[in-house]
């Protein structure tokens, strides 16, 4: 069997706790509660594998702007890419490029005929913010039929997919509708508070299927431009 390459998370200790980074061609969920960074590490990792990897890759977004998004990359210190190799398509792009869009009668069909032409152009790399959106955005027949397809379409793709998700504050769960079982990893952030004034940032990987892996959290910073993690000392 082929050696996958591995796609680094350009995290600072993170890529070592996962033996080097994920997998190519894994589907990812990102998940954790509002505010958690989830945007953030995936478009930092996007933009440096683009630029470090000469990968190509599609951030789809279902809930903020382009122009929102923009701004949070400069906020984070990440440099101006080229549309050709990084591209960010949000809801308007997306219903101006799809004829079937402006009716929205299946938004998830609408979703992967996109990610399908974006693939064909060479896009290896593909982000989805965010699958709650996606579930506001129509009515499923059958919920998790049409999941198990929607990742199976994914894996026939070729392409490494991350997948944003809001998730209640559990360890137990991650994902509204058996998204955790389905996937092939699992990055879990949450705000844990270390005292009555601290509130430290919490990363960790909950699974990566084909990674020996821990499974401990970790404190997320960024600072200088760089996400980086630090070994947990206090806890209540």
């Amino acid at each position: 069997m082929t050696r996958k390459e591995k796609i680094k998370t350009y995290v600072q200790g993170f890529d070592e706790v996962l033996k080097g980074g994920i997998p190519e061609e894994h589907v990812v969920l990102i998940c954790g509660g509002p505010g958690t960074y989830k945007s953030s590490i995936t478009l930092n990792l996007l933009s440096k594998n683009v630029k470090e990897k000469e990968k190509k890759a599609l951030y789809l977004s279902l809930e903020e702007s382009k122009e929102s998004l923009e701004n949070t990359a400069d906020g984070l210190g990440i440099e101006k890419w080229d549309e050709d190799k990084f591209l960010i398509a949000d809801v308007s792009k997306i219903r101006l490029e799809q004829s079937d869009a402006g009716r929205a009668k299946n938004w998830m069909k609408i979703v992967q005929k996109y990610i399908k032409r974006r693939a064909e152009e060479g896009f290896d790399m593909v982000a989805l913010d965010s699958m709650s959106a996606l579930y506001s955005l129509m009515e499923f027949d059958n919920p998790r039929k049409e999941l198990f397809q929607f990742f199976g379409f994914l894996k026939r793709l070729g392409v490494t997919a991350f997948l944003i998700t809001e998730s209640i504050e559990s360890d137990s769960k991650y994902g509204m509708m058996g998204e955790d079982f389905l996937s092939d990893g699992i990055i879990y952030l949450k705000y844990h508070n270390v005292s009555e004034t601290e509130i430290q940032l919490w990363i960790r990987c909950v699974k990566m299927r084909q990674v020996d892996h821990a499974k401990n959290f970790y404190a997320l910073m960024h600072e200088d431009g760089r996400f980086q993690i630090a070994r947990v000392i206090s806890e209540r």
